[in-house]
């Protein structure tokens, strides 16, 4: 029984029973590297639901502050809003670049490049290593 049903939680115990229950009782060897596969997207999809709305309200507010826009109120922390939200940021930091680069503005395209490495980082993070499971 999970005490916390949140998704990450569910995806967990999903990747935990085919670990323990389905894959002792798997002889095929293309099975179990599927097997392996799952396992890891599950446990990749976990880390990921854990913190995606966290960090995309964080960023919106790092690319907002960098390109010198006020961060609106995000009173609806439904994912589709908060997606919304950091699609919209991401567009207008796009277009912050663009315009830093036009205006040759060096110091506003390093401190965008730096928060655009920063992404990467954090992107990276959250997704994890992905091991590619019997592609050795």
């Amino acid at each position: 029984m999970l005490t916390q049903p949140t998704t990450d939680k569910i995806l967990l115990s999903i990747a935990d029973d085919l670990n323990s229950v389905v894959l002792p009782s798997v002889t095929d060897e293309p099975a179990k590297v599927l097997l392996g596969q799952i396992d890891q997207l599950l446990r990749r999809l976990s880390r990921r639901t854990a913190s995606e709305i966290d960090w995309m309200i964080a960023e919106i507010k790092l690319i907002n502050a960098a390109i010198g826009r006020e961060t609106s109120d995000l009173s609806s922390y439904l994912l589709s809003d908060i997606a919304s939200a950091y699609s919209e940021a991401s567009g207008a930091l796009g277009d912050a670049i663009d315009e830093a680069f036009a205006e040759g503005d060096k110091q506003q395209i390093a401190a965008l490049r730096e928060l655009l490495a920063d992404r990467i980082a954090k992107e990276q993070e959250i997704l994890g290593q992905l091991d590619l499971v019997g592609r050795g």
